[in-house]
Protein backbone atom coordinates (compact mmCIF):
# COMPACT_ATOMS: atom_id res chain seq x y z
CA UNK A 1 0.00 0.00 0.00
CA UNK A 2 2.66 2.08 0.71
CA UNK A 3 4.13 1.45 -2.25
CA UNK A 4 1.23 2.42 -4.14
CA UNK A 5 0.57 5.75 -2.74
CA UNK A 6 4.45 6.55 -3.01
CA UNK A 7 4.14 5.85 -6.70
CA UNK A 8 0.94 8.43 -6.96
CA UNK A 9 2.81 10.43 -4.95
CA UNK A 10 5.52 10.91 -7.89
CA UNK A 11 2.87 10.54 -10.60
CA UNK A 12 1.38 13.74 -9.41
CA UNK A 13 4.61 15.47 -8.30
CA UNK A 14 5.51 14.87 -12.18
CA UNK A 15 2.54 15.87 -13.46
CA UNK A 16 2.83 19.22 -11.48
CA UNK A 17 6.07 20.08 -12.82
CA UNK A 18 5.10 19.19 -16.63
CA UNK A 19 1.91 21.68 -15.70
CA UNK A 20 4.18 24.12 -14.02
CA UNK A 21 6.66 24.19 -16.83
CA UNK A 22 4.00 24.49 -19.51
CA UNK A 23 2.00 27.38 -17.40
CA UNK A 24 5.66 29.63 -17.56
CA UNK A 25 5.08 30.49 -20.77
CA UNK A 26 2.36 33.11 -21.19
CA UNK A 27 1.22 36.12 -23.68
CA UNK A 28 2.34 36.16 -27.07
CA UNK A 29 3.00 32.62 -30.04
CA UNK A 30 5.58 30.48 -29.96
CA UNK A 31 5.93 31.11 -34.00
CA UNK A 32 4.02 33.78 -36.24
CA UNK A 33 1.62 31.75 -36.70
CA UNK A 34 0.67 31.48 -33.56
CA UNK A 35 0.78 35.70 -32.53
CA UNK A 36 -2.32 37.20 -31.23
CA UNK A 37 -2.72 40.76 -32.87
CA UNK A 38 -2.17 43.71 -30.69
CA UNK A 39 -4.39 45.65 -30.01
CA UNK A 40 -3.42 49.56 -30.56
CA UNK A 41 -3.52 51.50 -27.51
CA UNK A 42 -4.43 47.76 -25.22
CA UNK A 43 -2.05 46.91 -22.85
CA UNK A 44 -0.65 43.14 -22.33
CA UNK A 45 1.21 41.19 -20.30
CA UNK A 46 3.36 37.85 -20.55
CA UNK A 47 5.48 35.64 -19.32
CA UNK A 48 8.54 34.02 -20.24
CA UNK A 49 11.10 31.62 -18.44
CA UNK A 50 14.76 30.31 -18.41
CA UNK A 51 14.03 26.71 -19.00
CA UNK A 52 15.91 25.20 -21.52
CA UNK A 53 13.18 22.93 -21.71
CA UNK A 54 10.70 25.33 -22.95
CA UNK A 55 13.14 27.09 -25.39
CA UNK A 56 11.63 27.76 -28.80
CA UNK A 57 14.80 29.35 -30.79
CA UNK A 58 18.20 26.93 -30.75
CA UNK A 59 17.58 25.27 -27.59
CA UNK A 60 18.64 28.29 -25.40
CA UNK A 61 16.34 30.96 -25.61
CA UNK A 62 12.60 31.56 -25.55
CA UNK A 63 10.76 33.56 -28.02
CA UNK A 64 7.08 35.18 -27.50
CA UNK A 65 5.69 36.27 -31.03
CA UNK A 66 3.03 39.36 -31.04
CA UNK A 67 1.58 40.85 -34.42
CA UNK A 68 1.07 44.17 -34.83
CA UNK A 69 -1.46 45.80 -37.20
CA UNK A 70 -0.70 46.42 -41.08
CA UNK A 71 2.03 49.06 -41.34
CA UNK A 72 3.26 51.45 -43.80
CA UNK A 73 7.11 52.17 -44.87
CA UNK A 74 8.25 54.33 -42.32
CA UNK A 75 5.45 54.09 -39.90
CA UNK A 76 6.78 55.02 -36.22
CA UNK A 77 5.42 52.21 -33.20
CA UNK A 78 6.22 53.67 -29.73
CA UNK A 79 5.92 50.40 -27.70
CA UNK A 80 5.60 51.42 -24.06
CA UNK A 81 7.29 48.42 -21.90
CA UNK A 82 8.27 47.30 -18.45
CA UNK A 83 9.89 44.24 -17.24
CA UNK A 84 11.61 43.50 -13.75
CA UNK A 85 15.68 42.83 -12.96
CA UNK A 86 17.27 39.28 -12.85
CA UNK A 87 16.88 38.38 -8.97
CA UNK A 88 19.46 35.65 -8.99
CA UNK A 89 23.07 36.42 -7.44
CA UNK A 90 25.75 37.33 -10.07
CA UNK A 91 22.86 38.13 -12.46
CA UNK A 92 22.28 42.39 -13.68
CA UNK A 93 19.99 44.07 -15.78
CA UNK A 94 16.89 42.91 -17.06
CA UNK A 95 16.39 39.77 -18.57
CA UNK A 96 13.82 40.64 -21.36
CA UNK A 97 14.49 42.28 -24.70
CA UNK A 98 12.63 42.99 -27.56
CA UNK A 99 12.90 43.01 -31.72
CA UNK A 100 10.97 43.90 -34.51
CA UNK A 101 10.62 41.82 -37.49
CA UNK A 102 8.82 42.30 -40.62
CA UNK A 103 7.87 40.22 -43.63
CA UNK A 104 8.72 36.35 -41.27
CA UNK A 105 6.47 33.20 -41.80
CA UNK A 106 6.71 29.99 -39.24
CA UNK A 107 9.89 29.11 -41.49
CA UNK A 108 11.81 31.97 -41.54
CA UNK A 109 11.57 33.97 -38.44
CA UNK A 110 14.16 31.61 -36.79
CA UNK A 111 16.73 32.41 -39.11
CA UNK A 112 15.81 36.16 -39.30
CA UNK A 113 15.93 35.78 -35.09
CA UNK A 114 19.30 34.62 -35.49
CA UNK A 115 20.71 36.98 -37.74
CA UNK A 116 20.43 40.01 -35.09
CA UNK A 117 22.80 41.07 -33.12
CA UNK A 118 23.19 38.77 -29.87
CA UNK A 119 23.26 41.69 -27.93
CA UNK A 120 20.60 43.93 -26.15
CA UNK A 121 20.78 47.68 -26.07
CA UNK A 122 18.56 50.60 -25.30
CA UNK A 123 18.95 52.04 -28.81
CA UNK A 124 18.12 48.69 -30.52
CA UNK A 125 17.82 47.04 -33.24
CA UNK A 126 17.76 44.53 -29.99
CA UNK A 127 16.17 46.78 -27.50
CA UNK A 128 16.75 46.52 -23.89
CA UNK A 129 15.41 48.16 -20.91
CA UNK A 130 16.77 51.38 -19.01
CA UNK A 131 17.80 51.25 -15.11
CA UNK A 132 14.23 52.23 -14.96
CA UNK A 133 12.63 49.18 -15.92
CA UNK A 134 10.61 50.76 -18.54
CA UNK A 135 11.19 52.09 -22.34
CA UNK A 136 8.90 54.52 -24.44
CA UNK A 137 10.90 52.60 -27.30
CA UNK A 138 10.29 54.34 -31.01
CA UNK A 139 10.54 52.50 -34.02
CA UNK A 140 10.19 52.33 -37.80
CA UNK A 141 8.74 49.71 -40.24
CA UNK A 142 11.23 49.20 -43.00
CA UNK A 143 8.66 48.19 -45.60
CA UNK A 144 4.96 48.27 -46.20
CA UNK A 145 3.64 44.97 -44.81
CA UNK A 146 -0.38 44.12 -44.14
CA UNK A 147 -0.09 40.82 -42.28
CA UNK A 148 3.52 40.13 -41.17
CA UNK A 149 4.63 42.43 -38.80
CA UNK A 150 5.86 40.97 -35.65
CA UNK A 151 7.27 42.46 -31.61
CA UNK A 152 9.32 39.36 -30.25
CA UNK A 153 9.96 39.46 -26.57
CA UNK A 154 12.73 37.10 -25.74
CA UNK A 155 14.58 35.61 -22.53
CA UNK A 156 17.64 32.95 -22.46
CA UNK A 157 16.46 29.53 -21.61
CA UNK A 158 19.28 27.22 -20.68
CA UNK A 159 19.07 26.39 -17.63
CA UNK A 160 18.24 22.58 -16.39
CA UNK A 161 18.85 22.58 -12.73
CA UNK A 162 15.23 22.97 -10.56
CA UNK A 163 16.75 25.17 -8.14
CA UNK A 164 17.60 27.79 -11.00
CA UNK A 165 14.30 28.10 -12.98
CA UNK A 166 12.86 31.35 -12.87
CA UNK A 167 10.11 33.56 -14.79
CA UNK A 168 10.09 36.85 -16.21
CA UNK A 169 7.10 38.72 -16.21
CA UNK A 170 6.60 41.64 -19.00
CA UNK A 171 4.25 44.20 -19.88
CA UNK A 172 3.59 46.37 -22.95
CA UNK A 173 1.19 48.78 -24.73
CA UNK A 174 1.69 49.75 -28.48
CA UNK A 175 0.94 53.52 -28.87
CA UNK A 176 -0.96 54.87 -31.76
CA UNK A 177 0.77 54.94 -35.29
CA UNK A 178 2.76 57.46 -36.33
CA UNK A 179 2.78 57.75 -40.27
CA UNK A 180 6.01 59.24 -41.97
CA UNK A 181 6.05 62.87 -42.91
CA UNK A 182 8.65 64.72 -45.25
CA UNK A 183 8.65 68.79 -45.39
CA UNK A 184 11.47 69.94 -47.68
CA UNK A 185 11.80 74.26 -48.85
CA UNK A 186 12.36 74.96 -52.07
CA UNK A 187 15.84 75.70 -52.78
CA UNK A 188 16.07 79.84 -53.31
CA UNK A 189 19.23 82.24 -52.66
CA UNK A 190 17.19 85.27 -52.11
CA UNK A 191 14.10 85.75 -49.80
CA UNK A 192 12.13 88.75 -50.26
CA UNK A 193 11.82 90.39 -46.59
CA UNK A 194 7.54 90.55 -47.36
CA UNK A 195 8.02 87.66 -49.80
CA UNK A 196 6.86 84.36 -49.43
CA UNK A 197 8.66 81.05 -48.84
CA UNK A 198 7.01 77.83 -50.12
CA UNK A 199 7.65 74.27 -48.93
CA UNK A 200 6.46 70.99 -50.18
CA UNK A 201 5.07 68.33 -47.47
CA UNK A 202 4.52 64.38 -48.62
CA UNK A 203 3.74 61.29 -47.14
CA UNK A 204 6.03 58.34 -47.42
CA UNK A 205 4.57 57.23 -50.58
CA UNK A 206 5.20 60.45 -51.97
CA UNK A 207 1.90 61.60 -52.45
CA UNK A 208 1.07 65.24 -50.74
CA UNK A 209 0.10 65.66 -47.31
CA UNK A 210 -4.03 66.45 -46.32
CA UNK A 211 -4.76 69.43 -46.92
CA UNK A 212 -4.91 71.85 -43.57
CA UNK A 213 -1.93 69.97 -41.64
CA UNK A 214 -0.27 72.74 -39.76
CA UNK A 215 3.13 74.10 -40.53
CA UNK A 216 5.72 76.19 -38.59
CA UNK A 217 8.50 78.24 -39.87
CA UNK A 218 11.46 79.49 -37.65
CA UNK A 219 13.72 82.23 -39.18
CA UNK A 220 17.17 83.39 -37.57
CA UNK A 221 20.01 85.63 -38.50
CA UNK A 222 22.82 87.36 -37.38
CA UNK A 223 23.17 89.26 -34.43
CA UNK A 224 20.48 87.05 -32.38
CA UNK A 225 17.09 88.07 -35.02
CA UNK A 226 14.28 85.19 -35.20
CA UNK A 227 11.14 85.32 -36.11
CA UNK A 228 8.03 82.72 -36.14
CA UNK A 229 5.33 82.30 -38.91
CA UNK A 230 2.37 79.22 -39.00
CA UNK A 231 0.87 78.00 -42.05
CA UNK A 232 -1.38 75.09 -43.51
CA UNK A 233 -0.50 72.36 -46.57
CA UNK A 234 -2.43 73.06 -49.29
CA UNK A 235 -2.10 70.35 -52.39
CA UNK A 236 0.58 69.41 -51.06
CA UNK A 237 2.88 73.17 -50.71
CA UNK A 238 2.72 75.05 -47.41
CA UNK A 239 3.32 78.66 -48.02
CA UNK A 240 4.61 81.36 -45.77
CA UNK A 241 3.98 85.14 -46.26
CA UNK A 242 6.85 87.02 -44.53
CA UNK A 243 7.40 90.13 -42.44
CA UNK A 244 10.56 90.36 -41.97
CA UNK A 245 12.11 93.39 -39.81
CA UNK A 246 14.77 95.92 -41.43
CA UNK A 247 17.30 94.09 -38.90
CA UNK A 248 16.96 90.74 -41.17
CA UNK A 249 17.67 92.50 -44.06
CA UNK A 250 20.63 92.51 -45.94
CA UNK A 251 21.83 89.15 -44.35
CA UNK A 252 21.88 85.43 -44.47
CA UNK A 253 19.20 84.22 -42.05
CA UNK A 254 18.05 80.71 -41.54
CA UNK A 255 15.40 78.75 -42.56
CA UNK A 256 13.59 75.56 -40.79
CA UNK A 257 10.26 73.96 -41.31
CA UNK A 258 8.55 71.83 -38.97
CA UNK A 259 5.53 69.89 -38.03
CA UNK A 260 5.35 68.75 -34.64
CA UNK A 261 4.57 64.81 -33.76
CA UNK A 262 0.82 64.23 -33.34
CA UNK A 263 -1.76 61.18 -33.29
CA UNK A 264 -1.80 60.85 -36.97
CA UNK A 265 1.74 61.37 -38.25
CA UNK A 266 5.78 61.71 -36.80
CA UNK A 267 7.79 64.70 -36.28
CA UNK A 268 8.88 66.11 -39.69
CA UNK A 269 11.58 68.97 -39.69
CA UNK A 270 13.34 70.19 -42.87
CA UNK A 271 16.96 70.86 -43.89
CA UNK A 272 17.80 74.34 -43.06
CA UNK A 273 17.56 76.72 -46.05
CA UNK A 274 20.22 79.83 -46.05
CA UNK A 275 19.22 82.44 -47.82
CA UNK A 276 19.79 85.96 -48.38
CA UNK A 277 16.89 88.14 -47.09
CA UNK A 278 16.33 91.13 -49.73
CA UNK A 279 15.02 94.43 -49.02
CA UNK A 280 11.14 94.47 -49.77
CA UNK A 281 10.35 95.75 -53.54
CA UNK A 282 8.96 99.51 -54.07
CA UNK A 283 4.95 99.38 -54.00
CA UNK A 284 4.14 100.41 -57.61
CA UNK A 285 1.87 103.28 -57.83
CA UNK A 286 -1.30 100.92 -58.65
CA UNK A 287 -1.24 98.82 -55.50
CA UNK A 288 -2.95 100.95 -53.75
CA UNK A 289 -4.64 100.16 -50.07
CA UNK A 290 -7.76 99.61 -52.06
CA UNK A 291 -5.77 97.35 -54.34
CA UNK A 292 -3.79 95.26 -51.78
CA UNK A 293 -7.36 94.90 -50.04
CA UNK A 294 -9.20 93.17 -53.18
CA UNK A 295 -6.01 91.06 -53.78
CA UNK A 296 -5.79 90.12 -50.07
CA UNK A 297 -9.87 89.60 -50.44
CA UNK A 298 -9.57 87.11 -53.81
CA UNK A 299 -6.99 85.14 -52.15
CA UNK A 300 -8.52 84.38 -48.93
CA UNK A 301 -11.95 84.00 -50.81
CA UNK A 302 -9.99 81.45 -53.38
CA UNK A 303 -8.98 79.48 -49.88
CA UNK A 304 -12.62 79.54 -48.60
CA UNK A 305 -13.84 77.84 -51.77
CA UNK A 306 -10.72 75.52 -52.09
CA UNK A 307 -11.62 74.14 -48.38
CA UNK A 308 -14.83 73.65 -48.70
CA UNK A 309 -14.03 71.87 -52.02
CA UNK A 310 -12.05 69.08 -50.27
CA UNK A 311 -14.53 69.26 -47.05
CA UNK A 312 -17.63 68.09 -49.17
CA UNK A 313 -15.32 65.12 -50.15
CA UNK A 314 -13.28 63.88 -47.11
CA UNK A 315 -14.85 61.82 -43.96
CA UNK A 316 -14.20 61.43 -40.67
CA UNK A 317 -11.65 63.45 -38.50
CA UNK A 318 -10.47 64.76 -41.96
CA UNK A 319 -13.73 66.30 -42.70
CA UNK A 320 -14.26 67.75 -38.76
CA UNK A 321 -10.56 69.17 -39.20
CA UNK A 322 -11.53 71.24 -42.44
CA UNK A 323 -14.84 72.52 -40.88
CA UNK A 324 -12.60 73.68 -38.17
CA UNK A 325 -10.30 75.46 -40.79
CA UNK A 326 -13.02 76.72 -43.06
CA UNK A 327 -14.94 78.35 -39.83
CA UNK A 328 -11.20 79.85 -39.21
CA UNK A 329 -10.70 81.18 -42.85
CA UNK A 330 -14.43 82.68 -42.88
CA UNK A 331 -13.57 84.77 -40.18
CA UNK A 332 -10.41 86.36 -42.13
CA UNK A 333 -12.93 86.40 -45.06
CA UNK A 334 -15.44 88.72 -43.43
CA UNK A 335 -12.55 90.65 -41.92
CA UNK A 336 -10.98 91.50 -45.70
CA UNK A 337 -14.53 92.43 -47.12
CA UNK A 338 -14.47 94.64 -44.03
CA UNK A 339 -10.84 96.26 -45.79
CA UNK A 340 -11.98 96.54 -48.83
CA UNK A 341 -15.00 98.46 -47.43
CA UNK A 342 -12.82 100.65 -45.80
CA UNK A 343 -10.17 100.86 -48.12
CA UNK A 344 -12.30 101.52 -51.30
Amino acid sequence: MRRVIAVMVASLLALLTIVSGASAFEGGGRKPSEAPLVAIGTHYTGQLNNHQSDANYSGYKEVAIWRLPPLTTRDIITVDWHSVPFTRSGYGGFPVCMIFAQGIDDYSWGSVFGSAPNYCDEHGPVYSLSGSGSAQTAITAQETNSTSSYLEFFSRAEEESPTSLETYPYDFTVEPIRHYLGVAIRAVKRVSATGTLTATATLASGSPVPDGLAFSLAVTWPGGGSAGYSATSAGGAVSFPLALPETAQGKDATFVVSHPADSQYGEAVSEKLVALVAKPKPVPASQSACARANKHLRAVGRQYSRLRRHASQAHGLARRRLHRRIVRVKRQLRAARAQVGADC
